[in-house]
């Protein structure tokens, strides 16, 4: 009887955990909307969000019932692009808005304990970082570049450099110094994930292995977060060095169809680049030395671009002369995904058997890493 009392008392809380109801109540003041909208937050520092829910707005108020719901960074406003964040925490919570622009919302939040710690960070950050500094500074920018004063805009780019090198080792500290006070909490699996994790690279299973066995090390456990994080560690595993390379199809500079596959048996170096990317282009020089070095090698290199405009895709290979096998992706082409590229360029070398063999190679690395294996 006692072992029944025990499970029901366990089943019991659970109903209470997982299946509590929260209640957002809101005022609009000086917005003038219809309609507020509830966003799910998929990337904070470039502002993506998934619509969860819509309420009507009645004599200035606004209502969201929603069931099951773990603690996490959620976006209200009258737009995907106008609103704010509040971190979800507690039953009952009340956003009135506190500053409104044309740019965003900056919501007053009673009733999440949670936000307060969430405010409290990006207050410290903002004021040790040289926030203050930085806007300054952005402002003189843009009012130089309105006049195509160059000079004055590489001369405040200078000034600038220094807030913003120093401004990012105080943040990546003040990072590290909530997540560890927040581990047990659904705020440091929040900040882990948007501050630390969605700008890492995992190129190896051993990696992959590591960050799940951290992951899991943080109390959260209901945390939305984990799912995703475990999901984008699975497409990292399915482009993690060892493994066999996705294909990649567009068309080459005739237009005739191109596949990475195309070039199986050969070392081929793959060259993820966009002709409006200055660094990429930076990277021909070490390019042709490489496809020289490695000439009488069963060696090539595949360019990958993901421009939208052939002509000046086939211009940029021109005035470069990167003359190598070059691919142009088909327009909504998901590739980008499956590497589980964060930033252009991405260099990577693939094996004649179509295994990844290293990746992230920039300048004489495109000689010495590839020397390791080309026979």
């Amino acid at each position: 009887m006692r072992i029944l009392f025990i499970v029901l008392m366990v089943c019991a809380s659970c109903f209470v955990t997982c299946g509590q109801q929260r209640v957002i109540k809101g005022e609009v003041g000086q917005i003038k909307a219809n309609v507020m909208y509830l966003y799910d937050v998929e990337n904070e520092y470039r502002g993506v969000h998934q619509q969860i829910d819509s309420v009507g707005v009645e004599d200035g108020h606004f209502v969201f019932t929603l069931e099951d719901k773990a603690p996490a960074l959620y976006f209200v406003g009258d737009s995907p692009y106008h609103g704010g964040y509040f971190f979800l925490d507690g039953q009952e919570i009340v956003l009135k808005p506190e500053t409104v622009t044309e740019e965003n919302i900056v919501w007053a939040v009673t009733g999440s304990p949670l936000d307060q710690v969430y405010r409290e960070f990006n207050q410290r950050v903002y004021a040790e970082t040289f926030g203050r500094v930085k806007d300054s500074l952005n402002a003189l920018f843009c009012k130089a570049r309105e006049r195509e004063d160059r000079a004055e805009m590489m001369r405040i780019k200078n000034e600038s450099e220094p807030y913003y090198d120093e401004g990012y080792k105080k943040e990546r500290a003040l990072v590290n110094e909530y997540i560890q006070k927040n581990r047990e909490n659904p705020f440091g699996m929040y900040l882990y994930y948007f501050r630390v994790f969605q700008h890492r690279d995992f190129q190896t299973v051993e990696d992959i292995t590591s960050e799940k066995k951290y992951v899991n090390g943080f109390g959260a456990k209901s945390s939305p977060y984990i799912p995703r994080i475990m999901e984008r560690l699975g497409q990292y595993e399915k482009c993690a060095i060892g493994h066999e390379a996705p294909e990649i199809v567009g068309q080459d500079t005739l237009g005739n169809p191109l596949c990475l596959s195309d070039l199986r048996g050969y070392y081929v170096i793959v060259d993820f680049w966009d002709s409006y990317c200055h660094w990429c282009r930076e990277e021909t020089p070490a390019l042709k030395r490489a496809l020289e070095h490695f000439k009488d090698k069963k060696f090539r290199i595949l360019g990958v671009s993901s421009d939208r405009e052939k002509k000046r895709w086939m211009d940029a290979i021109h005035e470069d002369g990167s003359y190598w096998d070059h691919l142009i992706l088909n327009r909504g082409d998901d590739v980008m995904d499956r590497y589980c590229i964060q930033g252009i360029p991405h260099i990577i070398l693939i094996g004649p058997d179509g295994k990844i063999l290293a990746k992230e190679l920039r300048g004489e690395d495109l000689i010495k890493v590839p020397e390791k294996f080309v026979k």
